[in-house]
């Protein structure tokens, strides 16, 4: 049987001969494109792999659970449904996105809720209600 896809990244920000370079979790080392911002490269980046990895809504679990609930302090019961969430850490040198449940959604410090992809809506049902759908250029930005 396949693993299934885990709908959790995080991409490092540091410099390396003083350039900028991406570290995502996934897939290593990113570099950096001169020219755009670094932190809007690492949303897009995060949000790449959101949009080649869709797992219909009764696949997905709340990832902070799966990673011993490190992204807050405070121990929480997972409970709710399910969020997209963007984590800042590090200061912001660190970003993770990643499905979340509600109750640990509201323990995370320095986090919001984005939008689901476009292609959310052509996979099954979730038990989050679908955000409205957006061009694909308007949801990476709302990252």
């Amino acid at each position: 049987m396949a693993a299934l896809p885990v709908r959790a990244w995080s991409v490092t920000i540091t410099t390396h001969a003083g350039r900028p370079t991406l570290t995502c979790s996934a897939c290593r080392s990113v570099a950096a494109q001169p020219g755009i911002p670094v932190l809007r490269q690492a949303r897009r980046h995060l949000a790449g792999h959101l949009t080649d990895t869709p797992l219909p809504g009764h696949l997905r679990i709340c990832q902070c659970r799966d990673h011993g609930c490190i992204w807050h302090r405070q121990p929480v019961p997972c409970s709710g449904p399910l969020r997209l969430l963007l984590i800042c850490g590090d200061n912001g040198r660190t970003w993770h996105l990643a499905d979340v449940c509600r109750g640990c959604t509201g323990a995370t410090p320095h986090a919001a809720t984005v939008p689901e992809p476009p292609h959310a809506a052509r996979l099954p049902p979730s038990p989050v209600p679908a955000e409205p759908a957006t061009e694909d250029g308007e949801w990476v930005e709302a990252l």
